[in-house]
């Protein structure tokens, strides 16, 4: 499957949003400010209900200039035709409010976090470990 980098923006930003969400505790920890606890606590009560929130401010770190919102829309719009995502409209309407990954899309970010995910360090030898290919049984 090719993405584009921004494809692959929306979808690392939607999978950290998941991951936030469903640590959320059911209860405060020990030194946790209830009140925070109770609007993380709702948050996910959404999450749980719609997906997760539309929310292009916080997944690129800052307010979206016209053209981003434009470019993005349209990279959200190819993901649901891949079905990686489903966008959901929580009060009806064309403009979307929610974002919900899919079984593709939670398998397709499980294959980008591992070719992400930096390559084992190597010996001197050209090997990882302690183990030499070369040598039978590998020592």
């Amino acid at each position: 499957m090719n993405l584009t980098p921004n494809m692959k923006t929306l979808l690392a930003a939607v999978l950290a949003d998941v991951r936030r969400l469903e640590a959320v505790p059911d209860r405060p920890s020990p030194g946790m400010d209830r009140e925070q606890w109770y609007a993380l606590w709702r948050e996910r009560q959404e999450y749980v209900q719609f997906g997760v929130r539309h929310d292009l401010d916080r997944w690129l770190g800052h307010a979206p200039t016209p053209s981003e919102s434009a470019v993005f829309s349209r990279a959200l719009r190819n993901l649901e035709a891949l079905d990686l995502v489903a966008r959901i409209s929580r009060w009806g309407g064309g403009r979307t409010s929610h974002v919900q990954l899919t079984d593709t899309g939670r398998a397709a970010m499980a294959a980008l976090l591992k070719d992400l995910a930096p390559p084992a360090r190597t010996s001197e030898m050209g090997t990882t470990g302690s183990r030499n290919p070369r040598l039978p049984n590998g020592h």
